[in-house]
């Protein structure tokens, strides 16, 4: 029998800086790819590395200060340690300046000159030095590069040429007749009606810095850095040490790429494969993780460090949350709250929950062994239409659904034990059988969901499986349901994900539901029977006026209260106190001798009270409980959230008569 072949590829990376979560986003979605092909029964490749030569990387270890070939091999390193961190199981990682690689990159420049698609001219045009790409000038934003938000340089140099222009039509035949060949198709289309509208010759060499791969017909001039970058992918796959290994796994590659570099991947490698005379390849463009709907790009300063998340969370944890929350050819808005969210919910609750409470039942009503069962169940059933549906979706690079279908299964099986009852059954003896068989099910469930969900949480997976008193994680290409034999001992552990407190995590700002405006106080009364009460109305300038009734009484008179601006939690839910209406709440510090109301000397009424950098999202009729979850302090008298001062457009907020409080109410 001949064992399919399958080969992904993510793109290879800048290493003129550190690496960030979405060198991260592209890598683990290969990684996906690989593990669900290889549990299939695939003999797969998958690589990844650096690229390590052009203008861009020279300068950045100029700026260093440290030799350009020392600075890249710690930044491949770098790279290296995150998708060890990730888990990443990749079968090479390549680097640009490998010595085999120096070799096939000119081994193709030579195939394109024999098939007479290079030529010698001058170019002239603008270049951005972080793209490595030349634009036109309808192609910029505001005189900017569209993608790294920097102007452009205006470069003029003699250069070697690709005759891209030649291979216009063919690559319009191509498209029409193989239409999975760029995927997903949005973004077929944008490149079809490029193709259509411009395509110009491609300048391949430069002769104005030296950190790169000799071009092998002129040595003053060497590679253009994507020509250079491009190749690694036949280099990976012995281009030219083994026929058999190229033929085998050539002809099924897919490169997974950002939709910013999808020109290079389509059009010019296309085009380039076939001047070499080889078969063009697929490519999936996955689109950008954004922040306030921004790219996160190191270049714009919004990056996210995964290795810090992975160190705060777990790799299964961000792995899980990045395809579960985007749709992998959208843009996606992704951060540190969704992550959380989801290990709270579909992690801990569903999936940890139900590993839980099934091996709980072995360990109390089977001796922690697992009980004889029926080879049968509607479980299977369920797992069968499970893993059709979710390999369907995994081949259309539609991650977010896989994981949504693998979750109804596990949601099933959860549904299934509420059903059955099993602690009701263990009541009565006569029951035994039915309560071995519900046992049973849920036990090989989990030996299911384990091969399923190998290839998004793998950590995870081996955990389940080793709960189980199991050595290794079933394959999909071997998996019968049926298979856990009966008397296996559980070993159950620690939970599979601990549930994450967001103040404590520090990712929830509780402090963005408040709406704290600055209030002046007009009129102050007693409230009758109540001796620390004031019943007190307060103007919010175009807010209108408030009533709240606080219990300031034995530490301000009404002369000191009248006049003074102070901050009011203006969407406090309303409530009485003896009677009387309080519809909000003045702010006070308190230490051990004195009460002082946080108060402003220039501002007006209704202004906000805010911090700085923190978005505002007041919610209505706040409760009192969660309120009270967020710890404001005075420290020098000045008032702070997590060391951050609160503030209005004019002033500091400042606490009356108190320098230093651990509590504000």
């Amino acid at each position: 029998m001949t064992v399919k072949k399958f080969y992904v590829t993510t793109p290879i990376y800048y290493v003129n800086d550190s690496p960030h979560i979405g060198h991260a986003y592209s890598t683990i979605a290969a990684d996906i790819l690989n593990r669900w092909k290889k549990s299939q029964g695939y003999r797969t490749f998958f690589l990844t590395g650096t690229d390590e030569h052009g203008l861009k990387v020279q300068k950045a270890a100029e700026k260093s200060g440290k030799p350009t070939k020392e600075f890249v091999n710690e930044k491949a390193e770098n790279f290296r340690k995150l998708f060890e961190n990730l888990n990443i199981k990749y079968d090479r990682f390549i680097r640009t300046t490998d010595s085999d690689h120096k070799k096939v990159a000119q081994a193709i420049i030579r195939k394109l000159h024999k098939s007479n698609d290079i030529y010698k001219g001058k170019y002239e045009g603008l270049y951005c030095i972080d793209c490595e790409a030349y634009y036109t000038g309808k192609d910029l934003v505001n005189g900017c590069c569209p993608i790294h938000k920097k102007k452009v340089e205006w470069v003029s140099e003699d250069t070697y040429f690709f005759n891209l222009s030649k291979y216009q039509d063919k690559l319009l035949k191509l498209y029409e007749q193989n239409p999975n060949l760029i995927r997903p198709e949005s973004r077929r289309n944008e490149i079809v009606s490029k193709v259509k509208s411009e395509l110009r010759d491609l300048s391949i060499t430069r002769a104005n810095f030296s950190w790169g791969i000799p071009f092998p017909f002129d040595n003053k001039h060497i590679l253009y850095v994507w020509i250079d970058a491009l190749t690694n992918y036949l280099t990976a796959i012995d281009y030219l040490k083994s026929k058999a290994k190229f033929k085998s796994y050539w002809p099924v590659a897919e490169h997974i790429v950002g939709k910013d570099i999808l020109w290079f991947h389509t059009a010019i490698w296309h085009s380039i494969l076939l001047s070499a005379g080889l078969k063009p390849s697929k490519v999936f463009a996955h689109g950008w993780l954004t922040n306030k709907e921004i790219k996160i790009s190191k270049s714009l300063g919004n990056v996210i460090d995964p290795n810090k998340l992975i160190n705060k969370y777990s790799s299964d944890s961000l792995r899980y949350s990045l395809f579960r929350e985007v749709a992998f050819g959208n843009d996606g808005e992704f951060s540190e709250k969704t992550l959380a969210t989801r290990i709270n919910n579909e992690l801990a609750n569903e999936l940890g929950n139900l590993v839980s409470r099934t091996l709980t039942l072995a360990e109390k009503f089977s001796d922690s062994k697992v009980p004889k069962g029926k080879k049968n169940s509607p479980l299977a059933t369920s797992f069968k239409r499970t893993y059709r549906e979710a390999d369907s979706q995994i081949n259309n690079y539609e991650f977010h659904h896989a994981l949504e279908t693998i979750w109804k299964f596990i949601a099933d099986v959860n549904r299934y034990i509420d059903s059955q009852k099993p602690w009701d059954l263990a009541k009565d003896e006569k029951n035994k059988e039915q309560l071995n068989d519900v046992i049973y099910q849920s036990c090989e469930s989990l030996r299911a969901i384990s091969a399923l969900v190998e290839p998004f949480i793998p950590e995870t997976s081996q955990k389940i499986v080793s709960q189980l008193g199991l050595k290794t994680i079933p394959t999909l290409a071997k998996y019968k349901w049926g298979q856990l034999k009966a008397g296996t001992k559980i070993n159950k552990g620690d939970i599979l994900f601990e549930k994450i407190d967001f103040e404590k995590a520090g990712i929830e700002d509780l402090f963005e539901k408040l709406d704290l405006k600055v209030g002046q106080v007009w009129e102050v009364k007693l409230v009758e029977g109540a001796d620390r009460l004031y019943q007190i109305k307060v103007h919010l300038g175009k807010f209108g006026h408030r009533q709240i009734v606080a219990g300031i009484r034995e530490h301000y008179t009404i002369a000191q209260l009248k006049g003074k601006k102070v901050i009011v939690v203006a969407n406090l839910k309303p409530v009485k106190l003896r009677g009387v209406v309080s519809q909000g709440m003045l702010l006070a510090a308190e230490d051990k001798n004195n009460v002082g109301l946080l108060t402003v000397a220039n501002s007006n009424p209704g202004d906000d009270v805010f911090i700085y950098g923190l978005e505002k999202k007041p919610v209505e009729n706040l409760s009192i409980d969660e309120f009270i979850k967020i710890t404001i302090k005075v420290k020098g008298g000045s008032v702070f959230y997590k060391d951050k001062p609160l503030q209005t457009g004019k002033e500091m907020v400042r606490a009356d008569k108190v320098k230093d409080a651990s509590k504000v109410r």
